[in-house]
């Protein structure tokens, strides 16, 4: 059985859809076993890493978890996390350079009433800083699933 391990990087303002897609994940493998396809998604989290105190920065342990994934997506709402925004970078040089992750999507919330300057100007200048890099929104955590649904096909 193949594992595709994604990466999923949101500030904590969208703890509950990163639950959301992990939840989405293990339907999805539960619906691939069915289907005998041979395929398993494994959701990657900073939640789910070792907390525990170490040489190494551990957003640096993040990162290099990051690197081992084929996928990346990276949720945005209001905020534009300090980490959130290291890890999308990340994700995008190594993508650019021919490694992991190969595949990289940014999905933005609306609407996003009481959003930041930053995040504002990061929105208006996406596209040029981030070329090939597709992004997606959504309004409902339905939406959330489809958009995510429709990435992994």
């Amino acid at each position: 059985m193949q594992t595709i391990n994604i990466f999923i990087a949101s500030s904590a303002e969208l703890k509950r859809e990163r639950k959301v897609c992990v939840d989405l994940l293990m339907d999805m493998n539960q619906e691939l076993e069915n289907k005998a396809r041979g395929v398993k998604y494994e959701p990657v989290l900073w939640e789910y890493m070792d907390a525990s105190m170490t040489a190494q920065r551990k957003e640096d342990e993040y990162l290099d978890e990051l690197r081992q994934c084929e996928t990346c997506i990276v949720l945005f709402w209001k905020t534009l996390g300090e980490y959130t925004v290291e890890e999308l970078d990340v994700a995008v040089a190594e993508k650019q350079a021919g490694r992991k992750p190969k595949q990289v999507y940014v999905v933005f919330k609306e609407p996003a009433e009481g959003i930041t300057e930053e995040l504002s100007d990061f929105k208006t200048h996406f596209k040029e800083n981030y070329p090939g890099i597709p992004q997606y929104s959504y309004s409902t955590i339905k939406e959330l699933q489809t958009k995510i649904e429709a990435i992994l096909e």
